[in-house]
């Protein structure tokens, strides 16, 4: 599995702790479109892409907006509603064929309470992801958007090739047309 090839390069797990996941794992697919996770639900597990990518997104009255897209090897689920219990602010939908690897609550707790290794990859997602949200709230408050749209483009090169224009609009804050203009000026 390519995801516990990139694990162990970040923590070097032990044999045990390796055998533990693999054995607490389980495959699913996600159809294109399909939902990981719908507003309003609790997050009942978290699983890393195998293959494909989802979209974080919430739904507004009028339009959807895009808060995040996950590739390859990237975790997904809603931390806040897997931790609180609580309801789901965001929806976690596919947006194209997505193999996963998913953890339900109990078992990622017992992973968490039982090997060291699984506690380091926790913290480290958890840093990850306040670093990512600081970031971003930087972003969206103190940036222009040219500027998100070209820190986008170095962070995730090939991007365009899948990911909608409309949800990467979305994502930055800016109308298809602009995303065009700015698409263009690079090109040229």
């Amino acid at each position: 599995m390519r995801v516990l090839f990139n694990i162990d390069r970040l923590i070097n797990p032990t044999l045990n702790e390796k055998a533990a996941l693999e054995q607490l794992l389980q495959a699913r697919v996600l159809k294109k479109n399909d939902f990981f996770l719908r507003e309003g639900e609790v997050c009942k597990s978290l699983a890393f892409i195998e293959k494909g990518s989802v979209r974080y997104y919430y739904q507004l009255e009028d339009r959807e907006c895009c808060k995040d897209f996950v590739f390859e090897n990237g975790l997904i689920g809603s931390l806040a509603s897997f931790f609180s219990r609580g309801a789901s602010p965001l929806n976690i939908k596919a947006m194209e064929e997505a193999t996963i690897l998913e953890l339900c609550y109990n078992d990622v707790m017992h992973l968490l309470s039982e090997y060291p290794s699984w506690r380091q990859l926790a913290q480290i997602i958890a840093q990850e992801q306040f670093v990512k949200a600081e970031k971003r709230e930087a972003a969206l408050l103190k940036d222009p958007p040219e500027v998100r749209f070209r820190s986008l483009i170095e962070e995730h090169p090939k991007i365009f090739k899948r990911v909608p224009l409309t949800y990467i609009a979305s994502y930055l804050g800016i109308t298809r047309e602009t995303l065009s203009r700015y698409r263009s000026k690079i090109r040229s």
